[in-house]
């Protein structure tokens, strides 16, 4: 194993030989520039950076992996890894054709800036027959594992990646059980799985990214789980801001660690990992083959002037408790624009619903074991604007539903089994809702707009589902 000696930085070459170097690193200067070739190998990183209190600027230096061959789903190994690092930024890396192309683990205060990442290990989806259907396993963090990423950051507290690219492969940036990490102004779009996503970890802030087109071939249509953002088993208390995630199989989609945890046999739900008290706010989520925004076996999250708009479903909240969707706009779905099944004590306010194709806001309860362990019961809907619906408000099998101060037009009738009396005084608290500290705090994020920057919406670029192009590993831009 050679060790390279760099100040307070040190370099292994490992396991695996380096096949060619057009500059070969010695021990006596830093890397030079040029393009560096390595085939990876499992378990193992080309170069391995330690240390503390430094900056390794690699502006003009490539790592290349198994890119070159264009067969995504052959990639190995790690390209950079920054372990047990404390005050570290890595700048202007460029690392392509590896399983994980950058990765850190159990570091704290890195930053990744202004680093290339694309081409990371991905699943084929496309074939010279056609679609090739693949399911993600979005709940199982060996499979995530399995599947690498353009940036991986584990354990990492108080970690920061930024402008950096990470698209046109399976997944971009990937944070697992951190802690305060930041993921703000990335390229993460045309990916076949997740742009952007969080395995348990808290405090954790993804704003102002790009994850459009993160979306995959399935059963002639598009989904398979794929999604702009995810959040998954026990992601508590993060905030996702000001993401451009549009053309995903979701845009957004937030869920636990077992899908309810159902058991045919003792016909009972077994909940584990949920993902909590979350704050999903200013996002742009539309154009989703599936769902806008999901958020599932979760509970206290707070969805914040989203736009959920041409997809099947706005949001679709199932099993949700105690959700507050508000200020959101969800415009010509082909189904329900807030859809929620089994779901208690959710909150819907202020929020704008045009031309669905069933229901504006639809709450219901499915009956049997879901209906005993998750009742749909104590449901506010008040003040919000539905035109242009086949149904306004559908309520079935729920319990004291509220509804108050909703504004309808003829088109759109509302049906309910059962009513109950508005309370006031949360009402009260609702509409003071945009001078609340939490408000404040994400209107103030939102109004931080990096300069030039914009939404997938704002650029004259194709939309809808006409748009979606799959290539051999991943969606493509039209041409």
């Amino acid at each position: 194993m050679l060790i390279i000696a760099l100040a307070s930085v040190s370099l292994l070459q490992a396991y695996t030989p380096v096949k060619s170097f057009d500059h070969f690193v010695d021990t006596h200067h830093p890397i030079k520039l040029g393009r560096y070739v390595s085939l990876g190998s499992d378990g193992h990183a080309v170069w391995v950076v330690r240390g503390k209190n430094f900056t390794l600027d690699l502006k003009g230096v490539i790592l290349q992996g198994n890119s070159a061959s264009g067969q995504l789903n052959t990639n190995k190994g790690i390209g950079i890894l920054l372990e047990d690092c404390q005050n570290v930024t890595l700048k202007n890396a460029s690392v392509s054709g590896f399983r994980f192309n950058i990765m850190s683990r159990r570091s704290t205060g890195v930053h990744i800036e202004g680093c290339t990442a694309d081409g990371s290990r991905a699943i084929q989806i496309n074939g010279e027959h056609g679609p090739v259907d693949t399911f993600l396993n979005l709940r199982d963090l060996a499979a995530w594992r399995s599947y690498g990423a353009g940036i991986w950051i584990e354990k990492g507290v108080d970690c920061l990646v930024s402008k950096c690219a990470a698209g046109h492969a399976q997944n971009g940036i990937l944070f697992v059980d951190c802690k305060r990490c930041n993921a703000v102004e990335n390229s993460c779009s045309y990916n076949s799985g997740w742009g952007l996503g969080v395995w348990g970890g808290d405090r954790n802030t993804l704003a102002w990214n790009h994850a459009d087109f993160c979306n995959r071939p399935w059963r002639g249509g598009w989904g398979g789980d794929a999604a702009g953002i995810v959040a998954a088993n026990g992601a508590y208390s993060n905030q996702f801001i000001a993401n451009s995630i549009t053309h995903g199989g979701d845009g957004f989609f937030l869920t636990d660690k077992v899908n309810g945890g159902y058991d045919d046999k003792s016909k009972s739900f077994h909940f584990e990992g949920a993902s909590n008290n979350n704050f999903i706010a200013h996002n742009d989520g539309s154009w989703s083959s599936h769902n806008a925004f999901e958020g599932t076996f979760s509970q206290y999250n707070l969805y914040y002037a989203n736009r959920a708009n041409d997809s099947k479903y706005g949001f679709w909240l199932g099993f949700s408790t105690s959700a507050f969707v508000i200020d959101n706009e969800a415009i010509n779905e082909e189904s329900d624009g807030v859809a929620i099944g089994q779901g208690p004590n959710n909150t819907l306010f202020r929020n704008r619903i045009e031309r669905c194709g069933n229901a504006g806001i639809h709450i219901w309860s499915e009956g049997g074991p879901a209906e005993k362990m998750c009742p749909s019961l104590n449901n506010q809907v008040c003040q919000n604007i539905i035109t242009t619906c086949k149904q306004g408000i559908l309520g079935e099998k729920t319990l004291k539903l509220t509804l108050s101060g909703n504004t309808l037009d003829a088109s759109a009738k509302e049906s309910n089994d059962s009513s109950a009396m508005a309370n006031v005084k949360q009402l009260q608290l609702l509409a003071n809702w945009k001078y609340s500290p939490t408000a404040k705090r994400l209107d103030g994020w939102f109004a931080k707009r990096p300069k030039g920057w914009q939404f997938y919406r704002e650029m004259s670029l194709p939309k809808g589902s006409s748009a979606l192009v799959a290539g051999q590993f991943a969606p493509e831009p039209i041409q």
